[in-house]
């Protein structure tokens, strides 16, 4: 890879010789989540699915009786650094409308860490807000 003129905003934006391999094969994350807190109003249970080249994501939020079927979103993938084959995190967005849920995800320690930034779009001044939540394999 060249590293010699390349535009950065930082030094970690040009590979470096000296990283950390932290982070997670993509396999360890497939299967089914649950979300570690059974009275969650947040997302109950995902899925990490695998995709070409990546992962998606299948949520299921919370209902009163139930779970709400969010459906299927594409990740993208982040490692620590820009040399690093090791995945980090991910992000994802659901557009329902009358709320947007951006999600971001990383693994630490063997749970997944959701973190989801709710914005509302249906002029019903309600505050966005954010969650953070940890989920064990199933």
């Amino acid at each position: 890879m060249q590293t010699t003129n390349l535009a950065c905003s930082k030094k970690d934006d040009i590979v470096s010789e000296f990283y950390h391999e932290w982070g997670t094969e993509i396999e360890t994350l497939l299967g089914e989540w649950i979300n570690v807190n059974p009275k969650t109003g947040q997302i109950v249970r995902l899925k990490v699915l695998p995709k070409e080249e990546g992962i998606e994501l299948h949520c299921y939020g919370k209902l009163e009786q139930g779970e709400n079927d969010w459906g299927i979103a594409p990740c993208e993938l982040f490692s620590d650094n820009v040399g690093s084959p090791v995945l980090e995190g991910f992000i994802c967005n659901y557009d329902f409308g009358f709320i947007k849920i951006n999600i971001v995800g990383n693994i630490k320690y063997g749970v997944i860490v959701i973190q989801s930034y709710n914005t509302f779009k249906d002029g019903s001044n309600r505050n966005n807000y954010m969650s953070r939540e940890f989920f064990r394999k199933k």
